[in-house]
């Protein structure tokens, strides 16, 4: 007589809510496991940029590049990274606005004045950074599909009479912060880039602009002397103005706002950022 019989409802049922139950537990875990490995990857990048910026320094006397994405020298100072380029059978062309390729953006960084310390365009972005992907408030056709993830301060601008122009002038480099997590949007017409710096307010308790909390409400830096950190925000406040200004504002601490009552957030930034002032030219 054959005995074989299948499960029974019940049976299934109970395998199905054991399954359930197991991925109920198991899902947070691997979602920190997934989470701590882009944070990894991400104090990784800004190790490697951080490296190829002191290296470009330490070849050119010291002197460091220019701190905003430009298509070329200004002043004699030329760019840690171009604006999107499509090299063409007669040279380089500029393609600063409009749709262009993840290849172009590449382009971009490989005729930066760091690239050749580096050699990995993979490094000018957070995997925690979905814009490539999503595009941003303004957006997801091919401009807006953002690739770089980082920037440096614009107090490292480097192309005024004014700016610094000597890395080992500053004194206590490692607590003299370099490239940051940018959340630039792309802006509301057709560029398709990250133009400026990031531009802070120290010693004031204002904001400028925001930093990308793309680590659970943190942010990656790295130093003049090379080293990288992730900083977990500790006041509420911050992490609303990193992920939208106009409910910061509608909150009264918006764009050029004192915070009130002190952000100590900021008074971690004004111990970091390079200089006592907005941009070291004004």
């Amino acid at each position: 007589m054959d005995r074989r019989r299948g499960f029974t409802l019940i049976e299934l049922l109970v395998v199905i809510a054991i399954i359930a139950i197991l991925m109920a537990v198991l899902m947070p875990a691997l979602t920190k496991a997934r989470e701590q490995a882009r944070a990894v990857n991400c104090l990784a990048n800004q190790k490697s940029l951080a490296y190829a910026y002191i290296m470009y320094a330490d070849e050119n006397g010291g002197r460091i590049c220019g701190g905003m994405a430009r298509f070329g020298p200004i002043n004699g100072v030329p760019p840690w990274v171009m604006p999107p380029l499509d090299y063409t059978g007669s040279g380089i062309s500029e393609m600063p606005n409009g749709g262009v390729t993840m290849e172009q953006r590449f382009n971009g960084f490989r005729e930066g004045a760091i690239f050749p310390y580096m050699k990995a365009g993979e490094a000018y972005h957070c995997p925690g950074d979905d814009r490539n992907t999503r595009g941003t408030s303004n957006g997801n056709d091919s401009s807006k599909l953002l690739y770089r993830s980082y920037a440096l301060s614009d107090y490292m601008r480097a192309t005024a009479p004014s700016d610094p122009k000597g890395l080992f002038d500053f004194k206590n480099p490692a607590q003299k912060m370099l490239f940051i997590e940018d959340i630039y949007d792309g802006g509301g017409g057709s560029l398709n880039h990250s133009v400026d710096a990031w531009s802070y307010q120290p010693f004031e308790q204002k904001l400028w602009d925001p930093l990308g909390v793309f680590h659970s409400d943190a942010t990656t830096f790295s130093f003049m002397d090379g080293h990288a950190l992730r900083r977990k925000w500790q006041d509420k406040r911050t992490i609303i103005y990193f992920t939208s200004r106009s409910e910061a504002a509608s909150l009264g601490f918006g764009k050029g706002a004192v915070f009130n009552p002190p952000n100590e957030d900021l008074v971690w930034l004004d111990q970091h950022y390079p200089g006592k002032v907005r941009m070291a030219g004004l």
